[in-house]
Order: C-alpha cells, then sequence, then structure tokens
C-alpha cells in the first residue's frame, strides 16, 4: 500500500511477494499507485487521497520538495510510514521525523565523497550545478552552511542554477568554462546531467570535468552521449542491475512472467524497497497473528517495526540496513565513465 516515485518497482517486489506467496500470512499486497507529477501542489494533493482515502499503510514516494512540504503532516498529522526517495538532509531526523525513512546515504553526504575525491586528485576548486528545484538547491546550500568545503579547504566558485526544464544549457556551461573550476558537481537527475554534459561538449568543457550524485548513475548518459560522457563520474549508493547478487535471482524469476521495462539501477533500488516494505509489514501480522491491526495502529506498528531493523540482508541490493537513525546505510562510490561503462574508480566509503 504505497505510492509511486519515476518507477514501479516497488510494486512489481509486492506482486512478486502475492503470486509466490499469497502476501503475508493470507494478505495480499493492495499497492495504490498514484503520480505526484514532481508538483510540490500535486503531491500534496495526491498524498491526502493516500492517507485519508485509500487508508494506506505505508507511502514510497517523493521529491524533496513534496516530502519537505509534507513532513509535518506525515510525522504529526497522520503518522504515516514514508519511504522517502528523496535523500535530503532536511527531512532525516529520527527525533523530529520518526516516520520518515531513507535508504542510503544523503546528498549532503555524497557531495564531500565527490569533493574530498577531487581534491586528492589535486582539485582546489569546485562548482555547484542544478536545477530551480528543492532538490538542487538545498544540497547545495545546505553543503555550504555546512562549511563542508572549507573543512576540505576547497573553494567554490560559483553556485550555477537553471530552469530544469530548459532544452539548453548553453549560457550556464560558458560560465563555467570561464570559471574554469578543477570539478563541477551535478545535483540532478538523468535528464538535466545529459543536457550538461551535451552542451559542455558543445563549448568546449569535458565530461571528465563533471561529478553527480546517486540519480546520475544511469546507463542512459553513455548510451546517449557516446564520447561526451567519457570521463563523467557519479555516485553509486546501490546494486546495479545484472550483479551477480542473490537479489538479482528473485527479479529474474519475477522477469519469466513480467515484462521489465528498465532495467537499471533504479529497477534494483526500489526492489530494495518492496523488500524493506515486505519485512516490516509481516514483522507486523506476526505480532498480531495475522489480524489486520486498525489503520492508526498498524501504521505506528510499522513505523515501530522499521526503526527495529537491524543489519536486514537486501540480498546484495545494499548493504545490510540498520535503522535505528531512519538510514538504512551510508556506503557509497564513486563510478567513472570509460569506454562507454560505468567502472569503480574507489573503494566503498562510509560516509559517516
Amino acid at each position: 500500500l504505497f505510492e509511486k516515485f519515476d518507477l514501479l518497482t516497488t510494486k512489481d517486489y509486492l506482486t512478486f511477494i502475492n503470486e509466490k506467496f499469497g502476501g503475508v500470512m493470507e494478505h495480499k499486497y493492495v499497492p495504490v499507485l498514484l503520480d505526484g507529477k514532481n508538483q510540490i501542489p500535486e503531491e500534496v494533493k495526491v498524498f491526502k487521497r493516500l492517507v485519508d482515502v485509500e487508508k494506506v499503510v505505508v507511502v514510497n514516494g517523493w521529491s524533496t520538495g513534496g516530502t519537505k512540504a509534507l513532513r509535518d503532516q506525515i510525522n504529526t498529522l497522520v503518522k504515516v510510514p514514508f519511504q522517502a526517495q528523496s535523500l535530503s538532509n532536511d527531512v532525516l531526523d529520527p527525533v523530529k521525523y520518526p516516520y520518515i525513512f531513507l535508504i542510503g546515504p544523503t546528498y549532503e553526504q555524497q557531495l564531500p565523497i565527490a569533493m574530498n575525491w577531487g581534491k586528492q586528485k589535486g582539485a582546489k576548486t569546485f562548482a555547484f550545478m542544478h536545477a530551480d528545484i528543492e532538490y538542487g538547491r538545498s544540497p547545495c546550500r545546505n553543503a555550504v552552511e555546512m562549511k563542508i568545503p572549507e573543512k576540505l579547504e576547497l573553494k567554490v566558485l560559483a553556485d550555477i542554477e537553471y530552469p530544469g526544464v530548459s532544452p539548453d544549457l548553453t549560457a550556464q556551461l560558458l560560465r563555467v568554462k570561464d570559471l574554469n573550476p578543477d570539478y563541477v558537481y551535478i545535483q540532478d537527475s538523468v535528464n538535466n546531467t545529459i543536457k550538461i554534459l551535451r552542451d559542455a561538449a558543445k563549448v568546449g568543457v569535458p565530461a571528465v570535468k563533471f561529478i553527480g550524485n546517486c540519480y546520475d548513475f544511469s546507463h542512459i548518459i553513455p548510451e546517449t552521449l557516446g564520447k561526451d560522457a567519457e570521463g563523467f563520474k557519479a555516485i553509486q549508493i546501490n546494486a546495479d542491475w545484472g550483479e551477480n547478487i542473490p537479489m538479482m535471482k528473485e527479479i529474474e524469476e519475477f522477469a519469466k512472467k513480467h515484462e521489465i521495462a528498465k532495467k537499471d539501477t533504479y529497477y534494483t533500488k526500489g526492489w530494495v524497497q518492496g523488500k524493506i516494505i515486505h519485512e516490516v509489514v509481516s514483522r507486523v501480522l506476526k505480532k498480531t497473528g495475522g489480524k489486520i491491526p486498525e489503520i492508526s495502529q498498524f501504521r505506528t506498528m510499522v513505523r515501530d517495526e522499521w526503526e527495529k531493523l537491524e543489519n536486514f540482508d537486501t540480498g546484495g541490493g545494499t548493504p545490510p540496513l540498520t535503522y535505528k537513525d531512519h538510514q538504512g546505510h551510508t556506503q557509497a562510490r564513486i563510478l567513472e565513465i570509460k569506454g562507454g561503462k560505468f567502472i569503480s574508480i574507489s573503494d566503498w566509503i562510509k560516509t559517516k
């Protein structure tokens, strides 16, 4: 019982459980799929429908802006477990936001990994690039307020914002060329990153200067841009599609009956999120002897079991997850496009 972000993978996992095991203790999952369209007013409207009309037990979804707009309702008015797609530090606080859970390192933890890696390569200067939405703005703003660049003895030459729907970013890339930072950190997702690298190549700024967050680890980038993507780097926080891990065996079993449109790292991430939901719901129903609790009690019990997850094995989809601090894990590594493929160029780094 949840909401969709960009992918339908979590629904796929719960469908897999329904088909293979009949759900949990004779109760099948009923996914409710509604699109917030990455627009805060729409996300708020959909959230209200989910909790008031659909009576969902768990909400899985939404942007940084939407999650921040809803965080008080999630945690004080409705009190519904919320698995955030946003990894913003602004929504991670077990005391203030006891119903919000993140799967891995926050954007503010990913950024210093990239900056410290750059420093080790001799960098002295960085620039930030992001779209004109909270997902882009807040992590870069928070990093400066947390004095991350200063602590690393690095200088941020500019914080370059652009319209997220703009078809052309040449003007912004000309500014990057003029500033000539050693590296540029992109706090954005695949579509805009493709625009950045495309227009960077046009003005003569090589992809090797750019490092993206975890939502920039996508094979679509080299497939779309070819040589213009060579040297681009991104953060990885969960397994890629096709890795030799137990979790892929489950996905392959599911794929025998169902078509999978996007075979990528986002799919594996969504599968992990489904596993988390299934685990906490199963724990609750085992305690109730299979009886479905009243909705507010059910939500609270799911939250309590979620927080108790410790060293939860996702079958290699992520490092083992522990949710005492509401953040499943804190490990990441850096990948680089070489010969048209993402290759690991760092060990797994603990961000705390």
